[in-house]
């Protein structure tokens, strides 16, 4: 975020400073997984606890898994000639959701888990300054997401140091509503039905499934390894069958007839 001329001994520290004018690499907005901020480079340490720099509305029930959100990263209360960022979204163990860029001028994916912002995103605009881009949430099951964001307010003195960092959190949990309407929808139709050789259907990915017959005895259960699931049913009497789909505590049920 500054510009420096190199002319002493400390070519590498400087030279690295100065690339971050147009984005730090990924990893630093403070977050568990990230496991540091911008004061690795910007000082003084350690960072400031700011609250509600992330924005993001999911609604009272929580986000819904695969649907895409608005988000900003607001600095209401932080006033610089320049200023940057990065923001990242994770579980405890991995990084969750996707990050879609609708501003390209001030910001960009970096690492192919966090945004941060271009050389042309330092200048501040508006007040507050507001950086924004897209969210797509990740698939059912995920839990409960966080975003951690660090903001640098630099004082644009042509070194590291009178920089101040600011990080904050947001953490938002997955909706219950719709789960169950959302796994049958996943559960597609079999197909040819009636059927000779084989079935054919979609459905989520490590879904239980058992098959029955007519009088409820079990003649197949596996885990589905595949979203585009083909069953060899030559080997089955002719007949009704009942399909029933479990994951997550969710089910579905479909039934085929046996030529």
């Amino acid at each position: 975020m500054k510009k420096f001329y190199l002319i002493s001994l400390l070519l590498p520290v400087i030279a690295l400073v100065f690339a971050f004018t147009g984005g730090p690499p990924a990893g630093n907005t403070g977050s568990p997984l990230d496991g540091q901020n911008c004061t690795f480079c910007h000082l003084p340490a350690p960072a400031t606890v700011a609250e509600g720099l992330i924005l993001i509305d999911v609604g009272l029930n929580g986000y819904t898994p695969g649907q895409t959100y608005p988000l900003s990263v607001v600095c209401t209360d932080i006033i610089a000639d320049k200023l940057g960022f990065q923001i990242t979204s994770e579980t405890a163990a991995a990084k969750a959701g996707t990050w879609v860029i609708t501003n390209a001028s001030r910001t960009q994916m970096v690492g192919g888990t966090a945004v941060t912002h271009t050389a042309a995103g330092t200048d501040p605009v508006g007040t507050p300054n507001v950086w924004s881009m897209n969210w797509t949430a990740p698939e059912a099951g995920t839990g409960p997401v966080s975003f951690y964001v660090a903001v640098n307010k630099t004082n644009s003195n042509n070194s590291n140091q009178g920089d101040q960092i600011f990080i904050s959190s947001l953490t938002i949990q997955e909706s219950n509503v719709g789960i169950a309407e959302n796994f049958e929808a996943l559960v597609g139709q079999i197909y040819p039905n009636p059927a000779t050789e084989s079935i054919k259907l979609n459905l989520p990915l490590h879904a239980k499934v058992q098959v029955f017959d007519n009088i409820g005895r079990e003649v197949m259960s596996f885990t589905a390894n595949t979203e585009d699931l083909q069953i060899d049913v030559s080997g089955l009497e002719h007949g009704i069958y009942h399909m029933n789909f479990s994951k997550d505590g969710n089910y579905a049920s479909r039934s085929f007839i046996k030529k």
